[in-house]
């Protein structure tokens, strides 16, 4: 764990050092003052920085979601939880969201690479790539070209220094963009699509599913990672596809073919190329997998 001062330099510079980077503009002292206070001392800031801080420095994902259940029921934070949840920025609550998808989703989207049944050859997508860590682990396999698909620049940014040495090898390319809109992606060019709790926040499943079918190449497969039991009680606002039943009838509709599903229970907290046992497993690491094929012509 780090110590206290650690953490507390770091919650500093989140709160004061970074919104006075990011705010550029004019730098006199009446504009600098409003731009910051402002934000500061709005009540969903406020809240959201004591509560991230108090998560952040005692390092409980459980009160992390606890917080993120509850905020996403309040109107006063719930439209900056909505857009940071679906479209992570750099303000405090998106750093917050951006933290809480490490906690919970790396061990779980590591799982589900393993079941992704990369290739050397393969050109393979990962969907919302959030801070980077699934395509972190899917460079690992030797021969596999990657795209990442995220609608959020501060994950993009983020995720560019993580990967930085692949990008600039040319092994990843970081695409700005949503998962409904990929022209810049040519027709059967995909062989494996992964994502892991991200179909939540697809504002059209359909036209997102179809163009998915349209970038993979025949015989690819998809693989999705789901929570819905988890987020059954959050705003459906904000979490818009939760319904599994209707998730397996819009791929069906798409046109997939061999859809499967599968209630993964992970036997360690630390699994996929460099797995290991006896690392401590979160129950939230639990999830459902969802896999489908695009049929062979």
């Amino acid at each position: 764990r780090r110590s206290t001062v650690s953490r507390l330099n770091v919650v500093l510079s989140l709160c004061i050092a970074q919104p006075i980077r990011q705010m550029g503009g004019k730098k006199g002292a009446v504009t600098l003052r409003s731009r910051i206070m402002k934000p500061i001392f709005s009540r969903s800031v406020s809240i959201a920085m004591v509560v991230a801080f108090a998560a952040y420095f005692f390092g409980t994902t459980d009160l992390m979601l606890r917080f993120v259940r509850l905020a996403s029921k309040l109107n006063f934070v719930s439209r900056s939880l909505q857009h940071n949840l679906s479209n992570p920025s750099g303000s405090l609550m998106g750093w917050f969201v951006a933290r809480l998808m490490v906690e919970v989703n790396t061990a779980s989207i590591q799982d589900l690479i393993t079941r992704a049944e990369l290739q050397p050859g393969d050109t393979a997508m990962e969907i919302c790539f959030g801070p980077g860590k699934g395509l972190e682990e899917m460079a690992l396999y030797e021969g596999v070209r990657l795209i990442g698909v995220d609608i959020s620049d501060t994950m993009r940014s983020q995720a560019s220094k993580l990967l930085s040495n692949h990008i600039e090898q040319g092994r990843i390319q970081l695409l700005n963009a949503s998962v409904g809109d990929l022209p810049m992606v040519e027709n059967n060019t995909v062989h494996k699509v992964v994502n892991m709790n991200c179909v939540y926040f697809w504002p059209s499943l359909p036209a997102s599913l179809k163009e998915i079918y349209r970038v993979m190449t025949p015989g690819g497969r998809f693989s999705t990672g789901v929570k819905f039991e988890q987020i059954k009680d959050f705003d459906p606002g904000i979490f818009r596809n939760t319904n599994k039943a209707t998730f397996l009838k819009a791929l069906e509709d798409a046109g997939f073919v061999d859809i499967k599903t599968q209630e993964v229970r992970l036997s360690t907290g630390c699994p996929g190329k460099h797995g290991r046992s006896g690392c401590r497993v979160d129950p939230r690491s639990h999830y459902t997998g969802i896999f489908a094929t695009k049929p062979k012509r």
